[in-house]
């Protein structure tokens, strides 16, 4: 019998290819969406669960005490990590990690000569013997009780060890220069899992990074100095994160500096949006959701095509029902029957469905930043997970149109009609699917607008400074280092095309480092603002285009000697206006010293958070980074030029340049991953909503077969049978769109109040989904319609 049911079923598939083929495409679509949503989670949620200790390890993080301002920061004081560890010996472990960036490497040959230059922009990080305690990073040659206690030591990954040396097991031992310091080689790591937040290529000892931090500076802050402990078995968060308190008002001297320390579970980490993550990437919990309901919306909007469009070919099989009743088939033998077919059905959609997954990883790992194997189709979890949702698939798609179908009454299938109960009842479910379906879809294409919309916004948004046409690039950051490049600034600005140069720590977006501020009142309490501090050349203002609002810039020097603030200090300050301000001495970054100018308002951080306080400061010791306005016609010959004379004024220092304006629009790499998903997610939801008005529209030409051909012996008009055919579906897209307004609002308008800055929900995104849904459900369904309207009267009148 099931010999007979699968021969059934697959002469059946061949006898109408194109419903076949438009049944298989459609969920053979929502199936890879859904798949593809799938592994992109499980990924995701799969960050740094091999590590064993990972239910008792957290990170301390610092959280402002006006939780309103939603400051939350990553880094805390170097000195907190010691103070842990001896305030705290109940702790089971306590660990410091910092990371650092651009680090200039020189490898040398065998006669002592540079043999090798690299810029490494991420992935090595200071940090103590205690992190490889926590986490499971294990070590492929070396002792790691060893390998990291004396400064100018260094493990490095097999990957980066290959790079340098070219053997990894030969580079044990030898020496290197990292940022102008001797390093050697201790150990090496085997290589790091993608799926971590800890993307590590090599670590230095933290008694290395005393030529760079304080060790003893409470008040400074660098977000990229971080600390972890481990909880011992019977300590809790809750009660550790009470202890706190009292350990922040032992150690900040005077008062507590504005912020609380908290603990943030290590499995919280990489979903957790209100920090960014050592590698930039969050995948937030809201946006997991958001993934997983699209990913099950596009499934089910899959099968919901299929069930429209078996189901209006039911006609068309009901002598075949009629005749098999007749012979003795009972109702169950023929809903077997058809939940083959629907079963044959959906397994060629998924076996399809796993090439389309398998073409598409590559690109979804390029578009996400991710690294998902395409071998994990091939895993049982993966394998397992594709079955049930098969059988699901099956159950959910099946279940109505063998219901329907084997439910025909034989004796009036064979006389050609059906009951009008039967009809009544069918087309109503039909049109509540269709109603569902562009309810999705007009979600699906609210968001992607308004997604678009705010994506445009970041783009053309005033930051309070000009950031077109301006190239920043790196240089030693010692006194030998600035001194030569005040010499080389003459050789820049007589290159064609460059107008304008400055020196400075960073560019006024990101950089800069947290200090607090306090006026000359305020010693003893909490500091009055956590301020991001600066310190940049006179020429600095110019080229920004930065706008005085009261007072001056400051004066030339080679040392702190005034500062320049911005409005957010004197609001901070409880000051009038900016002119109050002038003359108004306060204490930053360990300095005394008078404000001499106040500057408008710009943005160092990103539009997703508010305004901060900014201090500027002269320090010729902290420049790093060299600004130059140029002619962007002249871009081909600048870089060269400026690498050229890189290499004759630091020749072992590699040339490393970013436009300001990529690099500020590179902070919005979500956003701008979510605005593409968005639109893929919603192309494929209106290409299978309308495979579903092709299954109504076929229902209905077949329903109404002999209606319109009286209409057409009777006079009627193409246009006005048009008019008939197409009321249905504009009503039910109209009804969508009435659920699918509020739906959407809501939603995004939730997501909208994640940035400080954002656009406001107008009618045009409702407006342009509306019209849009109009003119692709017309077009799709066009075709159909006017085939039924032209069609001969005589043959759907004949009576057979």
């Amino acid at each position: 019998m099931i010999k007979n049911y699968l021969k059934t079923a697959l002469r059946n598939l061949g006898r109408r290819k194109a419903n076949s083929f438009v049944n298989i495409s459609g969920l053979a679509v929502g199936f890879a969406a859904f798949l593809l949503i799938f592994l992109v989670i499980q990924y995701e949620q799969s960050f740094d669960t091999f590590h064993t200790k990972k239910n008792s390890i957290y990170r301390v993080v610092r959280a402002a005490k006006n939780r309103a301002d939603d400051a939350y920061r990553t880094g805390v004081t170097v000195p907190t990590t010691f103070a842990l560890r001896s305030d705290f010996p109940q702790l089971s472990n306590v660990a410091a990690i910092a990371a650092d960036y651009n680090v200039q490497v020189l490898v040398p040959s065998a006669n002592g000569s540079v043999a090798k230059k690299f810029n490494e922009g991420n992935g090595l990080f200071f940090t103590e013997p205690q992190f490889f305690k926590m986490f499971d990073f294990s070590l492929a040659i070396g002792n790691i009780k060893d390998a990291l206690t004396e400064p100018n030591t260094a493990l490095f990954t097999k990957e980066l060890a290959n790079k340098y040396f070219g053997d990894w097991k030969a580079a044990v031992g030898k020496t290197l220069k990292m940022d102008g310091q001797d390093i050697k080689i201790t150990g090496i790591l085997n290589d790091i899992p993608p799926n971590t937040d800890f993307p590590i290529k090599g670590v230095l000892s933290y008694e290395t990074m005393r030529k760079y931090a304080d060790f003893n500076s409470w008040g400074s802050i660098n977000d990229a100095d971080y600390c972890f402990v481990q909880l011992a078995p019977n300590e809790t968060k809750e009660h550790f994160d009470h202890l706190l308190n009292g350990f922040m008002g032992k150690h900040t001297t005077p008062g507590n500096a504005g912020y609380d320390l908290v603990l943030q579970p290590l499995n919280q980490i990489h979903s957790d949006s209100r920090f960014n993550n050592y590698n930039g990437h969050t995948f937030s919990k809201d946006l997991t959701y958001a993934l997983g309901a699209i990913g099950i919306f596009l499934l089910v909007i899959a099968c919901v095509n299929f069930i429209n469009l078996t189901t209006a070919q039911a006609m068309n099989r009901g002598k075949e029902v009629g005749v098999r009743k007749v012979l003795g088939g009972s109702r169950p033998q023929l809903m077997m029957q058809f939940f083959g077919e629907t079963g044959i059905t959906c397994l060629l959609a998924l076996i399809v469905a796993t090439g389309i997954t398998l073409f598409c990883i590559p690109y979804i790992n390029n578009l996400l930043s991710i690294h998902i194997a395409t071998t994990i189709l091939y895993s049982s979890n993966v394998l397992l997970f594709m079955l049930l949702a098969l059988v699901l698939v099956t159950a959910f798609s099946g279940f109505y149109p063998a219901l329907v179908l084997s439910g025909f009454n034989s004796v009036t299938v064979l006389k050609g009609s059906s009951s009008g109960a039967e009809r009544q009842k069918g087309i109503s479910l039909r049109r509540c699917l269709v109603v569902f379906q562009f309810v999705i879809a007009q979600t699906l294409i609210i968001a992607t607008l308004i997604v678009t919309s705010q994506m445009d916004y970041f783009r053309m948004a005033d930051l309070g400074f000009n950031k077109d046409a301006v190239i920043n690039a790196g240089f030693p950051n010692d006194s030998l280092g600035a001194r030569k490049m005040e010499v080389l600034r003459n050789d820049l600005l007589k290159l064609p095309g460059i107008r304008d140069f400055s020196l400075s720590m960073a560019s006024p977006a990101g950089g800069g480092y947290y200090t607090d501020l306090r006026t000359p009142e305020n010693h003893a309490t909490e500091p009055n603002m956590i301020t991001n501090m600066n310190e940049a050349d006179t020429s600095f203002f110019n080229l920004y285009h930065l706008q005085l609002a009261a007072g001056r810039i400051y004066h030339a020097s080679d040392t702190m000697r005034e500062f320049v603030v911005n409005e957010t200090v004197v609001r901070g300050l409880g000051l009038p206006n900016a002119q109050a301000a002038i003359g108004k001495k306060i204490k930053v970054a360990g300095k005394m010293l008078p404000i001499v100018g106040v500057l408008k308002d710009f943005h160092v951080n990103s539009l997703r958070d508010p305004m901060v306080p900014v201090v500027m400061t002269t320090m010729k010791k902290g420049y790093g980074m060299v600004s130059l306005k140029i002619n962007l016609g002249h871009t081909t010959t600048i870089i060269p030029a400026m690498e050229k004379l890189w290499s004759q004024y630091f020749p072992d220092y590699i040339f490393g340049y970013n436009f300001l304006d990529q690099s500020i629009a590179a902070t919005y790499q979500q956003e701008n991953q979510l605005s593409l998903l968005y639109k893929i997610f919603s192309g494929i939801a209106i290409f299978i909503s309308c495979l579903g008005l092709y299954g109504l529209i076929s229902f209905m030409a077949v329903q109404r077969k002999k209606e319109i051909g009286i209409r057409k012996v009777l006079g009627a008009p193409v246009k006005d049978i048009l008019v008939m055919l197409s009321k249905e579906f504009t009503i039910l897209i109209a009804i969508a769109f009435l659920i699918a307004t509020p739906v959407a609002w809501y939603f995004m308008n939730q997501w909208l109040q994640h940035y400080a800055y954002r656009i406001m929900i107008g009618v045009w995104f409702f407006a342009a989904t509306i019209g849009g849904s109009l003119i692709i459900a017309w077009l799709t369904v066009g075709y159909t319609a006017i085939k039924a309207a032209l069609a001969n009267p005589v043959k759907s009148l004949r009576s057979e």
